[in-house]
Order: C-alpha cells, then sequence, then structure tokens
C-alpha cells in the first residue's frame, strides 16, 4: 500500500509541473501562448522524469555493485567524467546529439573505472571508496570549468548546464538521449535477479550460475550509460541516485526487484519536484537542479556515513 501511494508521487508532480510557474497557472485546454507554454513545461517535465529515471537507475545499480548505499554517480565522479566528456565533444567540433551522448558514455564509463581501479589497487574499504571518487569528481569538476572558460563563446549559457538544469532541453536533443537512459534503466533491471545473488556475495552468486564478472562489467556500463545520457541534456545532477534508492528501500524493503521500480519512479519524482521548485526560487528556471537536490542528499548522505561508520572503519 505504501509502494503504490509512493508511485502516485510522480503523476502528481508531473501534472504540477505542467500546470504550474512563477507567473501562475496555465489552461491546459488554450490555444495560443498558452498552449506553447504548456509544451514547454511538458518537455521540461519530461525531461526531468527521464533524467531522475536514469539518475536513481545508475545509483541503485552502483551501490549493489560496490555494496555501497552511498554509492551514487554524482559522488563517484561519474556525472563530471560525463559532462568533460561533453565539453570535449564541442571543442572537438561534434555536435550532434548522438555525439554528444557518446562522448558523455566514454567520459563517464573512464571516470567510474579510473575510481574503481584506484581504490581497488589501494585495498580501500567500500567507504573510503566514497572518498576517491568525491575526490575525482572535484578534480573533473575544476578540469569541466577551466575547459568552458577556454571554449568561451562556443558554450555560452553552458553555466547553467553545468550544475543541472532541464530549462533548455530541445526535443531532437531529447529523442537521441531518452534511448540511451531507457535502455541503461531496462539493462539494470534484466539483471534484477543476478543483482539479487550478488546482494549475498560473490560466492553464492557463483555457486548460482552468476558470472560475477561479467556482471560486474554490465552493471558499470548501463550505469555509465543512463548517466552519461542524462548529463548530456541535463548536466551533472546530484544526489539523485542516492536518496531515490534510499527511499524505496524505505517504502518498499525487501528484493531488489521491488526497490528497484520504486526507486526509478521516485527518482523521476524527486527531479521533477526539484525542477518546480527551482522555477519559484529563480523565476525563469535559472536556479541550478543540484542546488536543489542537494538540499534532500546532504543529510541523507551524512546519515549513511553516520550508519556505515558504526559497522566498519574508513
Amino acid at each position: 500500500m505504501r509502494s503504490a501511494l509512493l508511485h502516485l508521487l510522480l503523476p502528481f508532480f508531473f501534472a504540477l509541473s505542467v500546470l504550474l510557474g512563477p507567473y501562475g497557472m496555465v489552461n491546459p485546454l488554450t490555444h495560443g501562448l498558452g498552449s506553447f507554454v504548456i509544451e514547454l513545461r511538458v518537455l521540461r517535465a519530461l525531461s526531468a522524469t527521464l533524467v531522475g529515471v536514469a539518475l536513481s537507475a545508475s545509483g541503485s545499480g552502483l551501490q549493489v555493485l560496490l555494496k555501497n548505499p552511498l554509492a551514487d554517480p554524482y559522488i563517484l565522479g561519474v556525472s563530471s567524467g560525463a559532462a568533460l566528456g561533453v565539453l570535449a565533444a564541442v571543442a572537438t567540433g561534434l555536435i550532434w546529439p548522438l555525439e554528444i551522448s557518446l562522448a558523455a558514455l566514454a567520459g563517464g564509463l573512464a571516470a567510474l573505472i579510473v575510481v574503481m581501479a584506484v581504490s581497488s589497487a589501494l585495498g580501500l574499504t567500500s567507504v573510503s571508496m566514497i572518498l576517491v571518487g568525491v575526490a575525482a569528481s572535484y578534480a573533473l569538476s575544476s578540469i569541466d570549468m577551466v575547459l568552458m572558460m577556454d571554449l568561451g563563446p562556443a558554450v555560452q549559457g553552458s553555466l547553467a548546464w553545468l550544475f543541472g538544469t532541464v530549462a533548455y532541453v530541445l526535443w531532437n536533443e531529447l529523442a537521441y538521449a531518452a534511448p540511451l537512459m531507457i535502455a541503461g534503466a531496462l539493462w539494470i533491471f534484466l539483471r534484477a535477479g543476478h543483482l539479487e545473488s550478488l546482494m549475498l556475495g560473490d560466492d553464492v552468486a557463483e555457486s548460482m550460475g552468476v558470472r560475477t564478472h561479467r556482471l560486474r562489467a554490465e552493471i558499470a556500463v548501463a550505469s555509465a550509460l543512463s548517466t552519461s545520457a542524462a548529463v548530456a541534456v541535463a548536466g551533472p545532477v546530484g544526489f539523485v541516485g542516492l536518496v531515490a534508492p534510499w527511499l524505496a528501500r524505505l517504502g518498499s524493503g525487501g528484493a531488489f526487484r521491488r526497490t528497484y521500480p520504486l526507486s526509478l519512479s521516485l527518482g523521476a519524482s524527486l527531479t521533477v519536484a526539484a525542477d518546480l521548485a527551482s522555477r519559484f526560487v529563480q523565476p525563469g528556471g535559472m536556479a541550478p537542479l543540484t542546488s536543489i537536490t542537494a538540499l534532500m542528499g546532504a543529510p541523507v548522505l551524512v546519515y549513511l556515513l553516520a550508519r556505515l561508520r558504526r559497522r566498519c572503519t574508513l
């Protein structure tokens, strides 16, 4: 019952996002300027929905993959790596949406591989791996900022994108990125049974016929794919991949097959709600999404870190 009610948050916030704005409510049955505003808001709400689905899917997959509830594509540097891929593509003259999405995938996947490789080489605990991810995220973000400044007019207006926004998404951009976001999320869902086995331990999973090394590679690619496609259209949006899976576990508990769909729904709801809030925080929709999602994600991060700190040593 509680899980079903939580699923209803998405259509509720989606409807509010389409109807409400800083300048009042728009009648969806009107023509002219009213219908134009509705179309823009539908695009914005749909973009936020897909971005939320992609980021929560990535967070859910990474948390099982790394056996760490703190794992999140933003914290681990995947989002910053994807953003670097986008800016590098623009710097080399690649402007088509599909090229941008593929460049984002290359950057995001490379960042995730580096974080995991460094953590493994240093023999770090799963909690300490987060610190490597934070360091990578800061380093990549600084490179993103320098590259954006060097590109100048070529990326004019991208400062808002660098902090996460769906205010400037175009239909053709979403058309290319949406299949990639959905594919990554669906890929993880199709491996739900194997992921449940992996949660019991590698030895148990292998005894059940799961090829753990291949599964880890698949989940890493799927997580990077969904995150990178989301970054290509909305920029790096933080903490959705952390908060949504945590809320889903609270709301439904149990097996990954039950929590995963709820996590996707809650991730979409959080992102749509954050975008709606950004319009009122700063009329015109210029407030970054991360400035809103961080208000939700930071307390959750501290809470989960405190729980893990009691069980292990950093």
